[in-house]
């Protein structure tokens, strides 16, 4: 399919010529883009908003982040994003592929708010890009894409990605420069609260008392049993992980005993419950982009993939399993510091996530929060004394030349993110396979690509043991 009948029909009556460009389907447009040499700048994307009065449409670049404050303020309208699949079916509805958003709102009656840098620059050989519901791009000249949408209203409410600074990995973070950073970017109403970063969450005791089990030179398996049946959700995260076949028992694990004893170890079983009593200490929305849910779920699945390449990886093997297992498990433990000390711009981040769903993860929270979890992450790590090879992970698990100490445990994050693009969790706007931390780990990507099978066989019970999720006491 190039075209859904409704989409060529309007295109046609408008008699504007244009022309197809197929790309392929597990491509999206900006990768499309590069890869045949168009301008990502010319790439239109959309995004669908709604209140009470009605859905819009919002078109801008695709290497533009959607200012979403900025869009609701020059609306005078308090604007939600459509989730995912919400926004899916409205286009699926009208006969375009899942994913696909032509930014014709004509086309599906409803407004539509448009731009500026979109706008004709009178040059009639300049082209613009779209998706057009099937699996082709529509190329059409800027003078005549001006036209398809000459209804709608043609505003500047986006941000080119490249214009947004950020602490460089040279930077010292501190409350200072991280305030002022924040300060340039984020909606005056904002402001106030970067400070109370500085003010990092105390250690909860329950993972003060796991790393000294964690460090002791032969952890007592029974000690290990009694610290989990002090508490119910660690104790059924326990035996969940424990009953999901990556791990090799083909039993029954019908209790905790047997979990701990029999199949996992005491280090494994303490790596569990140490994401998840961490995770007790921050009180951040379950819902959303970045919410707990969403992160627990990610984190959880990246700590099994984790498990899984190691078990690929030369022999001897250059980490610790139990070790590399935790990494993957509080990698991106950043966001419940940033979700806890700014719950306000932590939830206006869910929002701005869920309208630049194309735009990579770490330029949307550079722009809300003024600064990335992986920076917020590492502090948080170190601040509690964590081991060097975790605070290594959170600091440099988006990095692909990472030559740092403890690299293997960053680089084997780094990919496992990568890999879970094919299963739908991946954080990583970039799906390549990272060629340096591949060379030197010595796995190859039809390894990785095995490790990935692997999970989603075990989709089911991974997803039982997301379920449980380590909410934060009442108060």
């Amino acid at each position: 399919m190039n075209l859904p009948d409704i989409v060529r029909t309007y295109l046609d009556r408008q008699q504007l010529p244009y022309r197809l460009i197929p790309y392929r389907s597990n491509e999206t447009p900006g990768q499309a883009a590069e890869r045949l040499d168009i301008p990502v700048r010319r790439v239109v994307r959309t995004a669908l908003l709604k209140d009470a009065a009605g859905p819009i449409m919002a078109v801008l670049p695709y290497n533009h982040i959607l200012d979403f404050s900025m869009l609701c303020r020059l609306l005078q309208r308090e604007l939600e994003p459509l989730d995912g699949s919400e926004a899916t079916r409205f286009f699926q509805s009208h006969g375009c592929k899942p994913e696909s958003r032509p930014p014709l709102p004509a086309v599906f009656g409803i407004p539509a708010l448009v731009d500026t840098s979109l706008a004709a620059t009178g040059g009639g050989e300049i082209y613009i890009y779209f998706e057009g519901g099937g699996d082709s791009l529509v190329e059409v000249r800027s003078d005549d894409f001006h036209k398809l949408l000459d209804q709608a209203r043609w505003e500047r409410f986006a941000i080119p990605t490249n214009d947004l600074d950020f602490l460089g990995s040279h930077q010292t973070l501190t409350p200072h420069n991280l305030s002022s950073l924040t300060n340039r970017y984020t909606p005056a109403q904002l402001h106030a609260g970067t400070e109370s970063i500085a003010e990092l969450p105390p250690m909860p005791q329950a993972v003060q008392e796991l790393l000294a089990l964690r460090a002791a030179p032969h952890a007592d398996v029974q000690e290990v049993i009694r610290f989990a049946e002090r508490d119910t959700t660690l104790a059924a995260q326990v035996v969940y992980w424990a009953r999901v076949p990556l791990n090799g028992h083909h039993g029954m694990v019908d209790s905790l005993q047997t979990a701990i004893e029999q199949v996992l170890g005491p280090k494994n079983s303490i790596s569990l419950m140490l994401g998840s009593s961490m995770g007790q200490g921050f009180r951040v929305p379950v819902d959303g982009p970045v919410g707990l849910q969403a992160l627990w779920q990610h984190s959880v699945y990246c700590a099994a993939l984790v498990g899984e390449l190691v078990k690929i990886l030369p022999e001897p093997p250059c980490v610790d399993p139990e070790l590399a297992y935790l990494c993957g498990l509080l990698h991106d433990f950043g966001y419940l510091v940033l979700g806890h000390t700014l719950p306000a711009r932590f939830f206006l981040l869910n929002r701005f996530l869920a309208v630049n769903r194309h735009a990579p993860i770490i330029d949307v929270e550079r722009y809300v929060m003024g600064a990335e979890h992986w920076q917020i992450g590492a502090w948080l790590m170190q601040s509690w004394n964590l081991p060097e090879e975790v605070i290594a992970a959170a600091r440099w698990h988006h990095r692909e030349d990472s030559t740092h100490p403890h690299a293997e445990y960053s680089n084997l994050v780094l990919i496992a993110n990568r890999l879970l693009h094919y299963v739908g969790l991946g954080e990583e706007h970039n799906n390549r396979l990272p060629a340096l931390a591949m060379f030197m780990l010595g796995i190859t990507r039809d390894q990785a690509m095995m490790a990935v099978e692997q999970i989603h066989s075990n989709m089911a019970e991974l997803d039982s043991l997301c379920a449980v999720l380590p909410l934060p006491p009442e108060t």
